[in-house]
């Protein structure tokens, strides 16, 4: 540590170069050298030999001046005079360190339809931004997360600096095994008008072309023996049925319009995981529209965000909306949460249809036929 003590001073006096020699015949080791262009040499030294130097100069006739610390005895003496600053900055460090220990973000990646799924499990575990790391276990949520979603192939949760990350791959599910031990029919899943029916085990009670209602018997479990008696068996078999699936949007034709009035007003806020600062106050607008910008200076290391709010102030307007734009709205919304109902569905047609409801409201309704295999097990 004593030779990391070091002292920067000027050495003045002609024929300073036989001091230098001096120093060394003695032993005396000096950091750096600089020479002037006012004929002065800057010598570095540590602050153990500095006394020696000064005393073999002052016997040579050589002046010393202009001592100050150097390197990291500076830096220490600087700190030494601003304790503040230093506690400041230990505290700072304290907190991030602490902080690091806590999630502050939850990114969730290719879930698809399985978002929404994903965040309600979440909540229900109680996994939120702000709780501990220590209180989260990553094997038993990735486990937990791929019992509850099974057409999952798998589930990765790892950190990411302060943000927890969930990401999802889809797999396909394998196909059902049906055993062959017991008695057991296979019944409707759903109503839907029967395309074909295959029977692999059991009597068929049904054929194509018939109407069947949820729950109805397809394929009993009972063949007949050699001798013409009635022998228990596991159905099996498919029913393939046309199934018709419908979804509906509404959409008013009046509206609330926002005007903006052209005032506007911007501040900043500080965001940290204990506080925020806003730095200024919201504007005195009766209504307004506002526009946000984070900005992360420490990256994903440093739970910190500045945020840029822009406030622009509106006026509220009651105002009736094109009939044919709020048509073509609501049918793209019913399609929309259509598609989402079948998902990875083969969607053989579909088609729309729309009504006006107390003269004011554009209710559509998606419908969709599909094909799908309606037979399922019931034990007896």
């Amino acid at each position: 540590m004593r030779n990391m003590m070091k002292v920067k001073c000027t050495l003045q006096g002609l024929g300073a170069e036989k001091l230098l020699n001096a120093l060394q015949k003695q032993g005396i080791i000096l950091a750096d050298v600089e020479r002037r262009q006012d004929r002065s040499i800057v010598i570095e030294c540590s602050k153990g030999q500095y006394a020696r130097i000064q005393g073999l100069a002052r016997e040579k006739g050589f002046t010393l001046s202009d001592a100050r610390p150097a390197g990291i005895y500076r830096l220490l003496t600087l700190l030494a005079r601003r304790r503040g600053l230093l506690i400041g900055m230990a505290l700072c460090l304290g907190l991030m360190i602490y902080a690091m220990g806590f999630i502050w973000q939850i990114n969730i990646e290719n879930a698809g339809a399985y978002e929404g799924e994903v965040r309600l499990f979440l909540q229900e575990m109680g996994i939120h931004p702000g709780l501990r790391r220590a209180d989260v276990d990553i094997s038993d949520l990735r486990e937990r997360l791929e019992w509850r979603l099974p057409k999952v192939k798998w589930v990765r949760a790892e950190y990411k600096g302060v943000a927890l990350k969930i990401a999802l791959e889809e797999g396909t599910p394998p196909p059902d095994i049906q055993s062959h031990r017991g008695n057991g029919d296979l019944v409707a899943a759903e109503d839907g008008l029967l395309l074909r029916i295959t029977c692999h085990a059991g009597t068929p009670v049904v054929s194509a072309g018939d109407f069947v209602k949820k729950g109805q018997v397809l394929i009993r479990g009972e063949e007949r023996g050699r001798e013409g008696q009635a022998v228990a068996v596991q159905a099996g078999g498919e029913a393939i049925a046309r199934i018709w699936v419908s979804t509906g949007a509404r959409i008013s034709l009046n509206e609330m319009l926002s005007l903006p009035t052209g005032r506007e007003e911007e501040r900043k806020v500080i965001i940290t995981p204990f506080f925020s600062l806003p730095l200024g106050k919201e504007p005195d607008f009766l209504t307004w529209d506002v526009e946000r910008q984070d900005q992360h200076p420490g990256g994903i290391w440093l739970p910190v965000t500045v945020r840029r709010e822009r406030y622009m102030e509106i006026a509220l307007e009651e105002g009736g909306r094109d009939a044919e734009s709020a048509r073509q709205e609501a049918g793209k919304a019913a399609l929309r949460l259509l598609h989402q109902a079948l998902y990875h569905e083969n969607i053989v047609d579909k088609w729309l249809e729309f009504r006006m409801i107390e003269g004011d409201t554009i209710a559509a309704t998606a419908t969709a036929e599909i094909h799908r295999n309606i037979a399922v097990r019931q034990i007896n």
